[in-house]
């Protein structure tokens, strides 16, 4: 019989319970967060900002320069842009109530450009959400995007794990500013940038019908998911190429996204009429590199204000806030472990943002929107920058130098330049 003291069995139970660090190192964690955090901010903004009105997180415009018709609008719902154009999330409102319906004018509500139709995700779900009864749309929307936020905490953190970090740096996937218009003017970001995440982790662990599905329900609910996939396809074709690998079931993850993509291009030509609607969103949106970026960054500069910190200043400390993280990103692209596909997609969204167009860097807004969570032009680059890496989780691997690595489509090393990708507004 062997006796041990209960002074040393208490030693041992200290030395083998975990610590707190160690209890807070799963996925579930960021994303349990990141979801309680950004319900705070929709109850504070509902109870400050709307008045206990949800209706009005969706920004409806009215007047000479909106959309909407007011008394063709369901019933109790408010505009909250009267006299204004209102802002995007009024038209994933209108597709909510019936994305069967691509009539130019429903509900009370007149689209303004075709690719609104293209970018179908989004409503579509939140209509499987709300079981297709309008009173519960508003809810679903925004409940959609609180819980991709989570999604995207949650991804992050197994990216973080993987790359030899704790889970709570998924948190940072989580925090970025421009999430605060995405969620409090419902529009589709969470939810794509939520399928990019997943696909890119799904396809890093060899599931690529996962990966597809998710890349596909990306790319129409943001057409700029379509990157991710563009990278994959460059590095898979360029494998081809060098006989390093054959076509198989990992091409599908490009292939089915970009030609579900297409069909619904042809749909909405064709049902719509008009010209296409990425010719449209393109004229729209995109002009020649850097032009439009230059303009706006001039006159930030000219207009900053030394008495007080004025939405121009505000604006500026975001341009440079993204500024860092992408410089910093272009930075590791060589000694990152990365895997090639996702440091090419990163590039692809870098340069995204400097085709934007003075539609995106210089339009503002008046009226009802002067009391909105981020003021005249810091909104535009918040949601409108194409990446942010997380260089937090970067190591670098100097393996990466090896003759095909990241070229089969399949990683060996974690993720650490992840793309994030933003919208375009309009």
């Amino acid at each position: 019989m062997q006796l041990t003291s209960r002074s040393d069995e208490r030693r041992s139970i200290r030395r083998t319970a975990p610590s707190l660090r160690a209890r807070l190192n799963h996925p579930a964690v960021p994303g349990v967060i990141a979801f309680l955090g950004w319900l705070g901010f929709v109850l504070a903004r509902l109870e400050v900002w709307a008045k206990g009105h949800l209706t009005l997180f969706i920004l409806l415009g009215s007047g000479r320069t909106g959309y909407t018709h007011a008394r063709q609008l369901p019933p109790g719902v408010m505009i909250a842009d009267p006299g204004a154009a209102g802002y995007d999330g009024q038209f994933y409102y209108r597709l909510a109530l019936d994305p069967f319906d691509w009539a130019k004018t429903a509900f009370g509500i007149t689209m303004d450009q075709s690719y609104r139709y293209t970018r179908i995700g989004y409503p579509f779900l939140a209509w499987l959400v709300s079981l297709g009864q309008h009173q519960f749309v508003p809810v679903a929307l925004v409940a959609i995007n609180l819980v991709c936020v989570a999604a995207m905490a949650v991804l992050g953190g197994m990216f973080a794990r993987e790359s030899g970090r704790h889970a709570l740096w998924g948190l940072a996937f989580a925090a970025y500013f421009g999430l605060v218009i995405s969620i409090g003017r419902d529009t589709a970001e969470p939810l794509a940038e939520a399928c990019m995440l997943g696909g890119l982790l799904a396809y890093r662990r060899s599931k690529p019908v996962l990966t597809t599905c998710l890349f596909t329900v990306g790319a129409v609910t943001r057409e700029t998911i379509l990157f991710a996939a563009a990278a994959i396809a460059v590095t898979r074709l360029v494998a081809m190429a060098r006989r390093q690998v054959r076509p198989g079931l990992a091409d599908l993850a490009w292939v089915v996204p970009a030609c579900v993509y297409g069909i619904v291009e042809l749909a909405v030509h064709f049902v719509v009429k008009g010209e296409f609607p990425l010719l449209a969103n393109s004229n729209r949106n995109l002009t020649a590199p850097f032009t439009a970026m230059i303009d706006a960054f001039k006159f930030d500069i000219r207009h900053i204000n030394t008495a007080h910190l004025s939405p121009v200043d505000i604006s500026l400390l975001e341009y440079a806030t993204l500024g860092v993280f992408i410089v910093a990103g272009l930075a590791v692209l060589l000694v990152t472990t990365a895997p090639a596909h996702e440091r090419l997609a990163f590039v692809f969204f870098v340069l995204q943002l400097g085709l934007l167009s003075s539609q995106i860097w210089t339009s503002t807004f008046g009226g009802a929107l002067a009391h909105r969570a981020l003021p005249d032009g810091a909104d535009h680059a918040a949601r409108h920058a194409p990446a942010v890496p997380f260089l937090a989780l970067s190591r670098p691997d100097h393996r990466l130098r090896a003759p095909g690595a990241g070229g089969s489509g399949q990683a060996a090393h974690p993720v650490h330049v992840t793309p994030w990708v933003r919208s375009c507004r309009s």
